[in-house]
């Protein structure tokens, strides 16, 4: 029951840096000036019941051929770190059927992954710095990439904690379920459902609500809580073989988020599939409005990189991107390759940094009053 309170320290690590760090830390001007969006539009009661009632809301799109276009190489190509050879760059996935229906960042963090990886030490950090671990977490002795297999996180506004939706997939324990005796934040709305053991979300009341009725009847596949509530039970099989992605993410509808200067435009789907390997093998696919706006892009990123690479100079960050390679079928771009391991250390540690650092709270009793 514990599992979905370390899903929002992920999601923060990896996201909130982006609407929350940036904004109060002297950083480097970014390659791409980015906008950040006000707060989405808030969740509607019947969202998951409109979006799960259209067969269409959760088809994937059609598979795009790729069509290799290799950019030109950048000048000091020379220089960029000798990166081990790996398997093809991870496959991204569609996380949207797991989330609720307003929801348009969706997170998935493969515990089981992060642990073997050599940036497990900083990773641990940056978890254990958020406000989700502080809350519920800290003093129980439990740690997310030890105790959890997989956390999912979903958002309409991820400039708000409790907006979020989380879910986790974890070893079933007196101890973990013990945690959600803990008190949620003030003002805090959302609450705990175990759908299975091992499995639980923490989420708002409403869809908590949606949950209960597709658990409590047998709705059958036409049923569009029905069919959440199995996905839900499915989330933990995405990225579970062997090789597989650490973190994946989905971004749809970007513009409602972020909004990029300079000119360029806006996509409207990203796609994330990163490893947890020392020198990380990344997948990034970027789906615009149509075919110009792409090709736009595709133009702009050999000055992106060199951008990118004199305005991390000093953080010993330029040759991050050095590997990375961009194609463009259509209206989408992918860029895919590896990030050398020492450039993955440093950011890590710059991001941990900047996040406060937790007081310690008390020892956990085992929590008596478990539900």
């Amino acid at each position: 029951m514990a599992g979905p309170l370390a899903l929002s320290i992920g999601v923060h690590a990896l996201l909130f840096g982006t609407f929350v760090v940036g904004a109060h830390v002297s950083w480097p001007a970014p390659p791409i000036p980015i906008e950040i969006q006000p707060a989405h539009r808030p969740a509607r009661e019947t969202a998951n019941e409109e979006r799960r009632g259209d067969p269409k809301s959760n088809e994937k799109p059609a598979p795009v051929e790729k069509t290799a276009r290799v950019p030109k190489r950048p000048a000091n190509a020379s220089t960029a770190p000798s990166l081990p050879k790996t398997l093809p760059p991870p496959a991204t996935a569609d996380l949207r059927p797991f989330a609720p229906a307003d929801a348009n960042l969706v997170v998935l963090l493969r515990s089981d992954k992060l642990r073997k990886s050599p940036h497990r030490q900083n990773i641990d950090e940056l978890l254990e710095a958020l406000p989700d671990y502080r809350m519920l977490l800290d003093g129980t002795g439990l740690k997310p990439i030890d105790d959890f297999e997989a956390l999912l996180i979903a958002t309409a506004d991820p400039h708000d904690v409790t907006a979020t939706f989380l879910a986790a997939r974890f070893r079933d324990s007196p101890r973990l379920r013990a945690v959600t005796a803990r008190e949620v934040r003030p003002g805090d709305p959302r609450v705990f459902r175990v759908l299975a053991p091992g499995l639980a979300v923490l989420t708002q009341p409403s869809d908590a609500a949606r949950l209960d009725r597709a658990r409590a009847a047998d709705g059958g596949a036409d049923d569009p809580q029905a069919r959440w509530l199995g996905e839900l039970e499915r989330f933990d099989r995405v990225a579970r073989d062997e090789g597989g992605p650490a973190v994946v993410v989905t971004l749809s509808d970007a513009p409602s988020l972020v909004r990029l200067g300079d000119g360029l435009p806006t996509p409207l789907a990203v796609a994330v599939a990163l490893t947890g390997d020392a020198s990380p093998s990344l997948r990034l696919k970027l789906v615009f409005a149509g075919a110009d706006d792409a090709e736009r892009f595709e133009a702009a990123w050999p000055t992106i990189l060199t951008r990118w690479r004199q305005r991390t100079a000093l953080l010993g960050l330029a040759p991050a991107l050095d590997g990375l390679k961009l194609e463009r079928t259509d209206a989408q771009l992918e860029l895919q390759g590896r990030v050398p391991e020492a450039q993955t250390r440093l950011a890590l540690a710059f991001a941990r940094a900047v996040l406060p650092h937790p007081a310690s709270a008390a020892p956990f009793d085992g929590g008596s009053g478990a539900r």
